[in-house]
């Protein structure tokens, strides 16, 4: 077989840089960075009411609504030194820290939880949470996704401060 013909160069060279670009893909997918963002403005992104129910588990995640829910995504940045407050959401907050740091406390967890740019931090339904910016020069950023009963409170500040934190 001879090895310069025009087709089995191309051929050999289509190859050889599809296996490149797979290759880079494939590394790429392994090393997967998260991206971060802050938003343009903090807020409301989106807020909407399901349409339909789902009882979806796939490890390691389990999602079961039996009726309709609200699913609010806000974007917000606190200064150095905010703090959430003591509060708890009725349903499920999954946090996105898109900047800086963010440190999580419960009652449960009086040393925090601290979560990075990159990461995320997810709070359990009714239960007392507080989340506080603990830099002297950050500011953190962050995206929530709320899953909450239609025309249930977001979030309920708590008067009582638990593990000396406020």
């Amino acid at each position: 077989m001879k090895t310069s013909h025009p087709v089995w160069r191309l051929t050999v060279g289509v190859a050889a840089a599809l296996t490149m670009v797979l290759g880079a893909v494939s590394v790429a997918y392994a090393n997967h960075v998260p991206v971060t963002t802050t938003c343009a403005s903090t807020g409301t992104l989106a807020d909407g009411t399901t349409v339909n129910t789902v009882n979806i588990n796939v490890d390691p995640t389990k999602l079961r609504t039996k009726d309709a829910v609200e699913v609010l995504h806000i974007c917000n940045a606190g200064a150095p030194g905010f703090t959430s407050g003591w509060h708890y959401h009725t349903g499920p907050v999954i946090v996105n820290v898109t900047a800086g740091e963010l440190t999580f406390y419960a009652p449960d967890n009086c040393a925090g939880t601290t979560v990075t740019a990159g990461h995320a931090y997810i709070e359990s339904t009714g239960s007392p949470i507080l989340a506080h910016n603990e830099s002297a020069i950050d500011t953190a950023a962050l995206i929530t996704t709320q899953i909450i009963p239609v025309g249930a409170a977001t979030k309920v500040d708590l008067a009582t401060g638990f593990c000396g934190v406020s």
